[in-house]
């Protein structure tokens, strides 16, 4: 049982001896303290056998403007700078790569530092890379690709060629790929520059970044609250502007939930719409509900440049599962969605200030209730909405309980065979997972396995019925374009606690694509903690009034509020333009 102690200790001492000590900055001197030792092996619930036994306590500060004390105001200023307007000083020569690199290295150094983000960091290969794509510039006068220059962060699912990559699993240590994810491929064909790897928990399989490996990865907003999983380290670092664009995941948040946590924009694509072959996963021949790669940045241009850069290199000649379909431009200007101006009156295409969408708000999913700051930021994107001339109407849920049920059977249909093989490769108790617990993981056969891929299939059937028959309360001739909702019942949450996803994993379920955007922040004189006049009783254990008297304003005050908007099944870019409308109407942050 110690042998994983020692490797993982060694694996660490590794990672950090790869970090030039010029690139380290002196936390005293900006008077914070380093990051508490999490002493392994960590003690277990004895009620809850797979759930840690919070031992470790962790500062509450916020260390989002620490940065600002110890970069150079060079370095501020790159990495704090649009992304848009970032790819065009790069792709005109105006900022060399090789500049751009060193100082996200530096900011994501520091955001490692400071949150334990990074599981590989890759000084001289990234600035390698980067003077290649500088040099190409200077021969050529033209760019590598959409991406030209611009330096991105992968997920610890991501290989690359000739580098050792864990996926948080201590028996994969010493594990080198031969060659690169496809993701990673088209990422180097559109002119990026992988430069870090990002941590994530044991297993993917949670809403909270730990494993035995690297350690727990904690907020920049406050250190005592986790920044989502399972790309929490994406999470932390693109929050941190240590990265001007990050790849993540998702299964079943694992995107929208950092994303939301961490104050940023993110996307889940509908699936089959961007490269996972060659990718490392925890359920890899799982196909029932697919994981999806998805970005995590800073503003809706981040998200629209990713997909149109990884859609322009045709993923689907690389990856056989892809669907082929190219960015469609028509669709993100909402030239694709035609709206009636009345009865008699014929179609046209979508202007800004000339014609009507209809958005519908979730006010809560009928499992667990939101807590008021999310419930306030429904509220305020309803009356911009309005305020710019949209129709916003209720949406009432439908059996999304049902959902829940359906997909935690499939999570878990192979009775957690998969996490527990890959915890006992490398001698490591399994964390978290209940779905690797064999008494709350039942086993399904084949047969079982059909079963619940019809109750699936016949869900998706009423859930698209239910959307269509909106037309009537809509206004427009349409069905509601669009579905706003919270990403998660709360902004954040201490460690250990965030243990429920029925927000997300219903998008995954329907495969709907969904992309998430900022709101605000948590004020305790805006939102005050209220009684919660009627819990939902679906879950167990009064689970709905145990998440909501847990929260406390003044302990979450200053925490990022997100909420996501819901499109159609492999409509992503027309979803992207209905988020561009939200955020035209003054919704979003920035």
């Amino acid at each position: 049982m110690g042998d994983y102690i020692a490797k993982s200790k060694a694996h660490r001492a590794k990672r950090d001896a790869s970090i030039p000590a010029s690139y380290l900055a002196d936390l005293s001197a900006a008077g914070v303290a380093p990051l508490p030792d999490e002493k392994l092996p960590l003690p277990f619930s004895k009620s809850k056998p797979h759930m840690p036994e919070p031992t470790t306590i962790y500062p509450t500060d916020n260390v989002m403007g620490v940065p600002g004390k110890v970069l150079s105001l060079e370095d501020v200023a790159i990495t704090e700078t649009p992304i848009d307007k970032l790819l065009d000083l790069l792709r005109t020569g105006k900022l060399s790569s090789v500049r751009t690199t060193e100082a996200f290295l530096r900011r994501a150094v520091l955001a490692h530092q400071l949150t334990n983000c990074c599981t590989d960091i890759f000084v001289d290969r990234a600035l390698a890379r980067a003077k290649e794509c500088d040099d190409t510039l200077a021969s050529t006068g033209k760019p590598i690709g959409l991406l030209h220059g611009l330096p991105v962060s992968l997920k610890d699912q991501f290989d690359i060629k000739d580098t050792e990559m864990t996926m948080g699993y201590v028996g994969w240590i010493g594990r080198v790929a031969k060659s690169n994810s496809v993701i990673t491929d088209v990422i180097l064909r559109a002119g990026g520059v992988p430069y870090v790897r990002t941590s994530i928990p044991q297993s993917l399989m949670r809403c909270e970044t730990h494993n035995h490996i690297y350690g727990r990865t904690v907020s920049p907003f406050n250190r005592s609250f986790t920044p989502g999983g399972s790309s929490g380290g994406e999470g932390a670092l693109v929050g941190m502007h240590g990265s001007p664009l990050g790849l993540g995941t998702d299964i079943g948040g694992s995107v929208r939930v950092p994303s939301a946590f961490n104050g940023l924009w993110g996307m889940r694509p509908s699936m089959h719409r961007t490269p996972y072959q060659g990718a490392a996963n925890s359920f890899l021949g799982q196909e029932s509900v697919s994981s999806v790669i998805g970005p995590l940045t800073h503003s809706l241009e981040g998200v629209v440049t990713f997909m149109r850069a990884v859609l322009g290199e045709r993923p689907w000649e690389l990856d056989p599962i892809l669907v082929s379909m190219p960015f469609n431009e028509d669709a993100y200007a909402l030239k694709d969605l035609q709206l009636k101006k009345g009865s008699s009156e014929p179609t046209e295409s979508y202007a800004a200030g000339k014609t009507q969408l209809c958005f519908a708000i979730e006010w809560d999913d009928g499992i667990v209730h939101p807590h008021p700051p999310i419930t306030r930021a429904l509220r305020e994107t309803k009356a911009k909405l309005e305020a710019a001339g949209h129709k916003v109407i209720d949406w009432v849920p439908y059996d999304h309980l049902r959902a829940y049920d359906i997909i935690g059977r499939i999570y878990s249909a192979d009775g957690g065979e998969d996490i527990r093989r890959s915890c006992e490769q490398g001698g490591e108790p399994v964390m978290y997972n209940l779905m690797a617990d064999g008494k709350e993981a039942k086993h399904l056969s084949t047969y079982e396995s059909w079963q619940v891929n019809r109750e699936k299939s016949a869900y998706r059937k009423e859930y698209l019925d239910y959307w269509q028959a909106t037309k009537d309360k809509t206004g427009t001739g349409r069905p509601v374009d669009a579905i706003i909702a919270p990403v998660s019942n709360w902004a954040s949450c201490p460690h250990d606690t965030n243990d429920h996803v029925s927000y997300t994993t219903q998008w995954n379920l329907l495969d709907r694509p969904c992309v998430v955007f900022p709101v605000g922040f948590v004020d305790p004189a805006k939102d005050p903690k209220t009684a919660l006049d009627k819990p939902y009783t679906g879950l167990p254990d009064n689970a709905d009034q145990e998440y909501w008297d847990r929260y406390d304003p003044e302990r979450w005050a200053g925490m990022p509020i997100n909420l996501q908007v819901v499109g159609k099944r492999l409509q992503d870019e027309e979803l992207l333009g209905l988020a561009k409308v939200i955020r035209d109407a003054g919704a979003t942050l920035h």
